[in-house]
């Protein structure tokens, strides 16, 4: 024990003396307050509505006038079109009108899974019917009063705060992954890593204490990030169970970049790929859909950010985070071994 708290006490003062590492304190920050002031309220969306305007199931002008000042208006002429433009990259919503059941329908690109989020449409056009019932009543979609049953249950999370919450959790795994691989190879530079093989540190106790500093970052900035993001009702112990679990990957990650680099810039662009792969595997979580999935489970951080989004939209049950955390774990184990003579030879 007294030799894992000597290596993070010198891992730390690395840290906070180096100018990198400041640089990785100070960005997350920066980051998360970019994100507050690009979180909309729910009064206001940026998504893209593709109505259909023409033929039988054409909605009325009326509607398309009411929905006009909250959302982007992509006029289509049929069903077909509208799905067509759900394929694109993008938030959209589909509207379009069944004659059959008499209603107005609003189709989303990618829904969570319970039904526990409206689609913008439906939630702008029940505030139109509910003013016109009840005159100049508290609006509906602020939560404040006068919700409808059937609306009771919906999220009042911006999507921006859980998906950039997320984004921004698999950033902060990278970033620590980061300060471990750095902390590394500034030890292979200055002959620390020699030294420590004549100590008694062991080489588990000497990666053990590398990763106290990430962890402690990751948790401080979770609690710092679901203030700023304004998600404080998430099942936090849930959000620090997930940022143990990542630890394992952050180790990993941080063990190929100090294996693979042999001097401070050879780290950053080694980094540099690392997080693109990284980067890869969570735009197509985000951007696929759900048939194509599939694509991205071979990426330990895909399952992160998964789970990371059930959190923060509070859809996601403690039997769900096991089986998922045990699959993050497993496939860093799998990537572990497979890199395992790399990172020996690196890191002797």
């Amino acid at each position: 024990m007294k030799q894992l708290v000597q290596v993070f006490i010198t891992d730390l003062r690395m840290n906070l003396k180096h100018w990198m590492g400041a640089y990785m304190l100070i960005v997350p920050m920066a980051i998360l307050i970019v994100l507050r002031f690009f979180i909309p309220s729910m009064e206001s969306t940026t998504t893209t509505l593709a109505i259909v305007t023409a033929g039988p199931n054409a909605v009325k002008q009326e509607i398309v006038e009411v929905l006009n000042p909250y959302a982007k208006i992509k006029e289509v002429s049929s069903i077909d079109d509208m799905e067509q433009k759900l394929r694109g990259i993008g938030s959209v919503e589909g509207l379009y009108r069944d004659n059959d059941a008499d209603q107005l329908v609003s189709v989303l690109e990618k829904s969570i899974s319970g039904n526990s989020t409206f689609s913008v449409a439906s939630q702008i056009i029940r505030q139109h019917y509910y003013k016109l019932k009840n005159g100049d009543s508290e609006p509906v979609v602020t939560f404040s009063s006068g919700v409808p049953e059937e609306l009771s249950a919906r999220s009042v999370i911006s999507p921006v705060a859980s998906t950039g919450g997320s984004i921004f959790f698999v950033f902060m795994i990278i970033i620590s992954g980061f300060i471990i691989g750095l902390g590394i190879v500034d030890d292979k530079e200055n002959g620390t890593d020699r030294a420590i093989l004549v100590s008694p540190v062991t080489k588990t106790e000497y990666f053990i204490g590398k990763s106290i500093y990430p962890l402690i970052l990751i948790m401080v900035y979770a609690i710092i990030a679901l203030l700023v993001l304004g998600l404080m009702d998430v099942n936090i112990l849930q959000v620090y169970v997930l940022a143990v679990v990542s630890l394992a990957t952050t180790l990993l990650f941080g063990l190929l970049l100090g294996a693979l680099a042999q001097n401070e810039n050879e780290a950053i662009g080694v980094g540099k790929l690392l997080s693109w792969v990284v980067m890869l595997a969570i735009l197509g979580g985000t951007l696929l859909p759900d048939n194509w999935q599939w694509a991205v489970w071979w990426a330990p951080f895909f399952w992160i950010f998964d789970m990371m989004e059930g959190v923060f939209t509070n859809d996601i049950e403690w039997i769900e985070i096991a089986w998922k955390s045990a699959v993050t774990i497993g496939l860093t184990g799998v990537f572990a071994v497979l890199l395992r003579k790399k990172i020996s030879k690196g890191l002797s």
